[in-house]
């Protein structure tokens, strides 16, 4: 009995508080001056027992009360979308563009319905579709309507990009093989049993540590064991192993250990462990491409046209400061600290933007400070006395501090935000003292694990302050957590590639961030490691867009104007920025509205 009354008091407890939630809906409804109508009784609609009513009257009267219920509940719900103040707002001709949006979609899925269906296990034919696995679809997604679109949106702010990984791998290993000093090292022999497994690295080498390492010797043993080390100069290797590649040339190669491959990444036997393990193999290996200054200068030029070009106006790039990390001269002899390093972004930023002539193509970029989190506490803390001093010597260039790097699963990586937690309480208060805002914009809940220290860094997230979080994903397995976030203003940062091609989703339409948008958490859209996955910011525009039919110009609307809210831009560099985004979003709607000439159509709801 006792156990009886504990089930429903806990019932009747659970009701209560839903009964809460329901109404502070409604309220919110209220506040919106939406849609706020109170329920029919459809249940006493009809005639009672014993009537002589008529009884297809009463069952045309039930299903118009029906429908009308429905109609009314779905209303709210759509009132109460993360895009309904921009829904409720719109101009007649973000009207028209959002029909356009949705022709767009129906024309694709028919580009989609007229390809070769794929073959699966057991003869199975799948027909291919919008919103499939990226890597499957990436040849495809050009000749998308959808995709011409979310190419001329006006992005506004672009806030999580690693800088070691932004532009096509193309250019890095073109720009590589020019240089005398660079040279390629693996980790085992050249024979076509190796060539999948081996590792390779680049760096810029003087000729004293190119005489003090491995030579070439090895490169192509039929040795098929790991431990046969060798090094060469890239110019070299690019000469002398032609036909070695199964009928790929040496540079195609190459960047098939740069990108992922749509079968190693959603092959039956993956795991979110694996995928991580052929990621940081990839970020070792493109740490050495543009480590030197020549390298960089040029890199640093073309991200910021590759921003201009991709309509992104602003920018905060995440550098990875550590000791390994650093900048070569071009001939390999000298070394540049990291002072040095970020005067020459500052140096190429400026030039860059003296060269414009378009004042609203573009507003500026900003540097968030980077640490790996598998530093010990000291190491992190010098680098957080770095970040301050980075800060007053270039306060327009440097945006915050993060902690990165493989957050899971738990038992690979390193160490939760909370091994930091006193660390981080002191940058805290020195940079109180010193008058600088310096937010804390960390990596956190890029996870599928709960109650582990991997997922409990949301928590340290939240009790540390910070201003944004890196991914997110698990937030929407932490309720309490999650409404915590969303009062103190805490914005998500959502990479929906990254987090497919390194197992958190197998495809976009079961990413979290649709049921974290639901609820109305403020987010934006990011390309993380743009490289390594053959994309661009326009293609997770595009990816976002797939994965929901009735996600519309409204709703790229909403996140595009938090990307700008949610930047470490002060208020008048906000309000510059929105002015230069207003003037380009008005020539982007027009601009699809003359690209297209769809016949209107009436919109149904459910």
């Amino acid at each position: 009995m006792e156990l009886h009354k504990f089930l429903n008091d806990a019932d009747r407890q659970d009701k209560e508080a839903a009964s809460r939630m329901v109404q502070a809906q409604y309220d919110d409804l209220d506040a919106r001056g939406l849609s706020n109508s109170p329920p029919l009784d459809i249940g006493s609609i009809g005639p009672k027992p014993n009537s002589s009513e008529d009884p297809v009257e009463y069952m045309k009267e039930y299903e118009a009360a029906y429908a009308k219920e429905r109609s009314r509940i779905l209303r709210q719900e759509k009132d109460l979308d993360f895009d309904s103040r921009c829904r409720a707002n719109a101009t007649a001709l973000e009207q028209r563009v959002d029909q356009i949006l949705h022709e767009c979609r129906r024309q694709d899925e028919q580009m989609f319905e007229n390809q070769p269906p794929r073959l699966g296990h057991g003869g199975q034919q799948h027909q291919r579709f919008a919103g499939d696995h990226y890597l499957s679809n990436v040849d495809l997604i050009p000749k998308t309507a959808l995709w011409r679109v979310a190419k001329q949106i006006p992005k506004g702010s672009h806030l999580h990009n690693h800088f070691n990984a932004c532009l096509p791998s193309s250019f890095l290993l073109d720009q590589a093989a020019q240089m005398p000093r660079m040279h390629i090292m693996g980790d085992r022999s050249l024979n076509p049993f190796n060539l999948e497994m081996c590792q390779i690295q680049f760096s810029i080498k003087s000729e004293e540590s190119e005489k003090a390492g491995p030579g070439p010797e090895n490169i192509f043993s039929q040795d098929n064991k790991s431990g046969c080390h060798w090094s060469m100069k890239l110019s070299e290797f690019l000469g002398q192993s032609k036909d070695r590649f199964n009928g790929l040339e040496p540079m195609e190669w190459l960047r098939t250990k740069v990108e992922f491959d749509e079968e190693e990444v959603h092959g039956p036997e993956q795991t979110q462990r694996g995928s991580w393990q052929l990621f940081n193999m990839r970020t070792r290996l493109m740490k050495g491409l543009f480590n030197y200054e020549t390298g960089f200068r040029r890199y640093t030029q073309a991200y910021l046209q590759n921003l201009v070009e991709d309509k992104i106006l602003y920018a905060e790039l995440r550098v990875t400061f550590m000791e390994s990390n650093y900048l070569f001269s071009d001939d390999g002899k000298e070394r540049k600290n990291n002072f040095e390093i970020v005067g020459i972004i500052a140096e190429e930023l400026d030039q860059f933007k003296a060269s414009l002539t378009d004042e609203n193509a573009f507003h500026h970029v900003k540097v968030i400070y980077c640490t790996p989190r598998s530093m010990e506490p000291e190491m992190v803390q010098a680098g957080l006395d770095e970040c301050i001093k980075l800060k007053e010597m270039w306060p327009a260039l440097i945006a915050g501090y993060d902690l990165v790097g493989q957050e899971g699963p738990a038992k690979d990586a390193k160490y939760p935000l909370q091994k930091f937690a006193y660390q981080f309480h002191s940058f805290r208060q020195k940079c109180e003292a010193k008058g600088l805002d310096l937010p804390f914009l960390f990596h956190c809940g890029e996870t599928l694990e709960m109650g582990t220290s991997t997922d409990g860094n949301l928590l340290d997230a939240l009790m540390l302050g910070a201003k944004r979080i890196g991914h997110g994903f698990a937030l929407i397995k932490h309720p309490h957590i999650m409404q915590q976030m969303k009062a103190k203003g805490v914005c998500l940062e959502l990479c929906p590639i990254s987090n497919e091609i390194l197992g958190l989703t197998s495809r976009v339409a079961g990413h979290s961030m649709y049921p974290l948008l639901a609820n109305n958490v403020h987010c934006t859209i990011n390309a993380d490691n743009g490289t390594l996955f053959r994309s661009s910011l326009s293609h997770d525009f595009y990816q976002t867009l797939a994965g929901k039919d009735d996600l519309g110009i409204y709703g790229v609307k909403q996140l595009i104007l938090w990307s700008i809210q949610h930047s470490c831009l002060d208020d008048d560099e906000k309000e510059q920025v929105l002015k230069k985004w207003e003037q380009q979003w008005a020539n982007f709607l027009n601009q699809v509205v003359n690209d297209y000439d769809f016949p209107m159509r009436p919109q149904t709801l459910g």
